[in-house]
C-alpha cells in the first residue's frame, strides 16, 4: 500500500513547523481551523498542487482553498491526500479524514463531523436542553449544504468578517481503521465483525496484546491483524 505520509512528505517544506489552534467551529465558519492554513494538495493521478490555503469544511467533509481572495470548493473527485498546516489528511469516500498514523497495511484515521442531535436540541432554560424535531436557521441550512450558502465564492474577508458571529456547531470525532480500502470504526465489536475475521482468533489477539482502543500504538497492531487476516 502506499504510504499517505509518504506521498505528501514532499511538500512539508512550504507549511510552517506550528500547530493549529484549537477552535470550535460555528455555523458561519463550518471549518476545522480558525483560518485557512498553507498546505498543498497531491491528486489521484499523483500531480502535486502546492502553495495552497486550505481548510477542511465540518458539513461534508470537502476541502475549501482561497483563490482570487474567495471560497472555493476543491474537485473532491481528483483528490488523494492534502496538507493543511501540519496535518495530513487521506480522501475516504469523498470526505478528508485526518491521518493519525500508519503502516504497511493501512492508516489510522479520523474523521470529525456535525453531531446533529445536539445541533438539533432546543435550550429551555435552567441549562436544560430538548431535541427539535426541526432544523431552523440559514446558518444550518448552510450546513446541510455543505457550507455552500453565503460561504462558497464569497470573498474571503466577507465570511471572516461573519466567523464569530454563528453558534458554536457540536462535532462528533470517529477514529477508524483503513485497511484494503476498508473503514472500520475502532471498537472491539467492528472489528470482530469484519468480513474474514475469527471472532475467536480475534479476540484471543486483542487480550493478548492487551489492545487499547483509544491509543494509537495500539491501533497499529489491530490494523496489521487486519490486514494479515483478510483479503483486498
Amino acid at each position: 500500500m502506499k504510504r499517505i505520509l509518504l506521498l505528501i512528505a514532499a511538500i512539508c517544506f512550504i507549511t510552517p513547523l506550528f500547530a493549529a489552534t484549537p477552535f470550535e467551529p460555528r455555523e458561519t465558519w463550518p471549518y476545522l481551523y480558525e483560518n485557512f492554513m498553507p498546505g498543498a494538495v497531491r491528486t489521484s493521478s499523483g500531480a502535486l498542487i502546492a502553495e495552497g490555503k486550505y481548510n477542511v469544511c465540518i458539513a461534508d467533509g470537502s476541502l475549501h482553498y482561497i483563490a482570487e481572495d474567495k471560497v472555493m470548493k476543491a474537485d473532491m473527485a481528483s483528490i488523494f491526500t492534502a496538507m493543511v498546516g501540519e496535518d495530513v489528511y487521506v480522501k475516504v469516500r469523498g470526505a478528508m479524514y485526518k491521518v493519525l498514523a500508519e503502516n504497511d497495511y493501512g492508516s489510522i484515521i479520523e474523521g470529525v463531523e456535525v453531531d446533529w442531535d445536539e445541533m438539533n436540541k432546543v435550550e429551555v432554560g435552567y441549562g436544560v436542553s430538548v431535541s427539535s424535531s426541526s432544523k431552523h436557521g440559514l446558518n444550518v441550512f448552510a450546513l446541510e449544504s455543505g457550507g455552500n450558502v453565503n460561504i462558497l465564492n464569497e470573498r474571503i474577508q466577507v465570511v471572516q468578517d461573519n466567523k464569530m458571529r454563528g453558534k458554536v456547531v457540536p462535532l462528533k470525532v470517529t477514529t477508524y481503521i483503513y485497511c484494503h480500502n476498508r473503514l472500520t470504526r475502532a471498537s472491539k465489536s467492528d472489528v470482530l465483525d469484519l468480513p474474514g475475521i475469527d471472532k475467536k482468533d480475534a479476540g484471543d489477539f486483542i487480550k493478548k496484546e492487551k489492545i487499547k482502543w483509544r491509543k494509537t500504538d495500539s491501533l497499529l497492531k489491530v490494523l496489521e491483524y487486519i490486514g494479515t487476516h483478510t483479503a483486498e
